[in-house]
């Protein structure tokens, strides 16, 4: 008698840890499952699919976020973030044509876009466009603070001054 009893109260002890397990579990989702919800203060719908598209990106489902963020520079092609972020997806999923397109308009609009002159520097020396490529990465150099990407630029404008 003294085991059932015993497993009895274990059981019971094990509904309450479950329970507070479940409800810490679900706690936790809230914030991650809302950031895929486009924003109610976004200003519009760029915005929200701006939004969408970087919750998507965060969770690295890359093909959903290129299609909101290109939504998103479809509907307000002036907004550099827009174009920098649609530009950086597309590089990840090879579609690099699209992302050098949305780099040069990011950098088109805001001439001190640091991502932009980083990623499209990048494009410019894979496709061997030597000039374009040196010119970018000395624009980004310029603009950097970061000593490591310093580091970085200079040494792809020196390969790019002997090889390219």
């Amino acid at each position: 008698m003294r085991l059932g009893l015993g497993r009895e109260k274990r059981d019971e002890g094990r509904g309450r840890r479950n329970f507070f397990f479940t409800f810490l579990f679900s706690a936790c989702l809230v914030p991650t499952l809302s950031s895929l919800v486009p924003i109610c203060w976004a200003e519009g719908p760029a915005d929200q699919h701006f939004q969408t598209g970087m919750a998507y990106e965060r969770l690295g489902r890359y093909d959903e976020a290129y299609t909101e963020l290109q939504l998103a520079f479809a509907l307000d092609p002036d907004n550099a973030q827009n174009a920098v972020a649609l530009g950086i997806v597309a590089c990840r999923l090879g579609r690099i044509e699209i992302a050098q397109r949305a780099l040069e308009r990011a950098i088109a609009v805001n001439s001190s876009s640091i991502a932009a002159y980083y990623h499209v520097a990048l494009i410019y020396e894979k496709n061997g466009v030597s000039a374009r490529a040196l010119d970018a990465w000395h624009r980004f150099l310029a603009l950097t603070q970061d000593d490591t990407l310093k580091m970085v630029a200079k040494k792809h404008i020196q390969y790019l001054e002997n090889h390219g």
